[in-house]
């Protein structure tokens, strides 16, 4: 699975789309740096930096969609992730959660890309609870898990896993017109049990997104 021939055709859906639903909520567009630590399990142990776009919609009745692309190269590695999700906004002790379903895929190429990669999909559900400490600042907490499928190594027969991920987030509204954020995601993908290949990724990230 090639992750790079779906960039482009996502992007300008999601941006369409979310155009042309302005009038029945909002949407925000961010772009952000991440610095992607990347273990696969068989001696592969190397960070990339990476680039990451997301657009999501909120619509007037608290529904929401998301879509996610972090793409990077270095140290001899490139990585891509695509992620889409859903969710539902809902008030929660004092702050908001928001449960949500997702589904999305992940690759890493070895040696340029061209001689070994390992890819798999992924899809499952979580949750991400926002809290206000402050006028300008919120803390912000993530985890999901799931199913992950499609997986494939060069050269080995692979079967997935139980995938989870979880997250931590401190976000900063009085930055201009838009939203800053730095945080810390952590996911683990079991590519092949039997080879004991695990894409694990730790990543940290910082982002700046606007609401229109």
């Amino acid at each position: 699975m090639r992750l790079n021939k779906y960039l482009i055709p996502a992007i300008a859906a999601i941006s369409l789309g979310a155009s042309g639903l302005a009038l029945a909520g909002t949407t925000a567009i961010g772009i952000g740096y991440n610095n992607v630590g990347i273990h696969l399990g068989n001696g592969v142990n190397a960070s990339v930096p990476a680039g990451e776009l997301t657009v999501g919609h909120r619509f007037r009745d608290n529904y929401g969609v998301g879509f996610g692309l972090v793409d990077g190269a270095g140290n001899g590695l490139t990585y891509q992730r695509l992620q889409v999700s859903a969710d539902k906004l809902l008030p929660f002790d004092g702050g908001t959660i928001a449960p949500e379903v997702m589904i999305g895929g992940s690759r890493v190429g070895i040696a340029g890309g061209n001689v070994y990669h390992v890819s798999t999909a992924y899809a499952g559900f979580g949750a991400i609870y926002d809290y206000p400490i402050g006028r300008h600042v919120s803390i912000e907490g993530a985890a999901a898990l799931g199913r992950d499928f499609a997986t494939h190594v060069t050269g080995l027969s692979t079967v997935g896993g139980l995938f989870y991920q979880a997250g931590a987030a401190v976000d900063f509204s009085g930055v201009g017109p838009g939203l800053f954020s730095v945080g810390y995601e952590y996911r683990h993908l079991p590519i092949s049990v039997s080879h004991g290949i695990h894409l694990d990724t730790s990543t940290v990230q910082a982002q700046y997104s606007i609401t229109f």
